[in-house]
């Protein structure tokens, strides 16, 4: 019986000098790799990370890129949700904004009515951006934007008005003005009231040209606006002086 016992406790302790041993290989090999890892993800691949959740991770930068490209359908689809989910969120706002009133043209231009729907949208956003801020000069060219979209031409010329107030050489705001003006002379029958709106656009479309005078192919497109308005302007003349 004693004999029994001993050897019980001996292959007892035998069993437990084995497990013990396991788990200490066990956890020393855990700490091995771990301190590989550790090692091979050191501060150079957290540059790298950073470096590429900073060209990725946020929207707003993307945004920007892609509205460069004119990829405003892009832009759009970026933004709705954050823009939506932060509506005091400005720089979002205001971006989406711009990209849906652009897209607004293009949709106008190609003779799709839905724009008149979709058009709402920068409105809304535009003026409630103004109430947060009113000397933010954005909001008014969002509007003024919107505004010529809807051939409401007078009050876009007045609200755009606005924007060149607070920011006076923005070209953006200027081409807008510019195109505000060329419309809203074609709805006019008084001569010389035509003829000082056309003046107006040559104005506003010259000191465009002269704030992205590297945009070549900006200033090319302006340069033919010019040149047909001042054609314009010579007939409504004649024809304010009674030779036509």
């Amino acid at each position: 019986m004693k004999r029994s016992f001993w050897l019980f406790n001996s292959l007892l302790f035998v069993l437990l000098s084995l497990i013990t041993s396991a788990h200490s290989a066990s956890v020393s090999g855990k700490d091995d790799r771990n301190s590989h890892c550790i090692n091979w993800s050191g501060p150079n691949e957290q540059v790298l990370l950073a470096a590429g959740s900073s060209a990725t991770s946020d929207p707003f930068k993307r945004a920007q890129a892609l509205f460069k490209e004119k990829e405003y359908d892009d832009v759009i689809g970026l933004l709705s949700g954050p823009a939506d989910a932060e509506p005091n969120n400005l720089k979002l706002n205001i971006l989406l904004a711009k990209a849906l009133t652009e897209k607004c043209f293009i949709l106008k231009t190609k003779g799709d009515s839905s724009y008149k729907t979709l058009i709402k949208k920068p409105y809304q956003i535009g003026r409630r951006i103004h109430k947060i801020d009113e000397t933010l000069s954005e909001p008014y060219y969002i509007v003024a934007k919107c505004l010529l979209v809807n051939d409401r031409i007078y009050r876009a010329i007045k609200t755009v008005k606005k924007a060149l107030y607070f920011s006076p050489d923005n070209a953006e705001y200027l081409l807008v003005l510019g195109d505000a003006c060329c419309r809203y002379s074609e709805h006019l029958e008084d001569p010389y009231q035509a003829r000082r709106y056309l003046h107006a656009a040559q104005d506003a479309y010259q000191k465009a040209i002269k704030i992205r005078k590297d945009d070549k192919g900006l200033k090319a497109e302006i340069e033919k606006k010019i040149r047909e308005l001042s054609e314009e302007v010579k007939t409504k003349k004649k024809r304010e002086i009674g030779e036509l």
